[in-house]
């Protein structure tokens, strides 16, 4: 039987993933095998979610050559405050 290739999560997906992880942990009260596996899980999310966002960062700066070629970087730094938990 051929196995079927799943897809990759999105960042949307991963960051759920990261969240839900970091949820667990915080409340305490898994065993610790199983708060091993889930922060494992969430480490796995969270390079996942790293991931998405350098490919993201590659195009945009991509996209902000001038005609000329010439690149001008702009930062894309953001402060936690622009993404606060929801």
């Amino acid at each position: 039987m051929a196995q079927e290739k799943t897809e990759p999560p999105t960042f949307e997906a991963a960051l759920k993933q990261l969240k839900t992880a970091v949820d667990r942990l915080e409340e305490g009260t898994l065993p610790l095998s199983e708060a091993l596996q889930v922060f494992e899980d969430g480490l796995t999310a969270s390079n996942r979610c790293r991931s998405l966002l350098e490919d993201a960062r590659q195009r945009v700066d991509v996209l902000l050559r001038d005609s000329n070629g010439e690149f001008e970087r702009v930062p894309l730094d953001f402060d936690d405050e622009e993404f606060g938990d929801e």
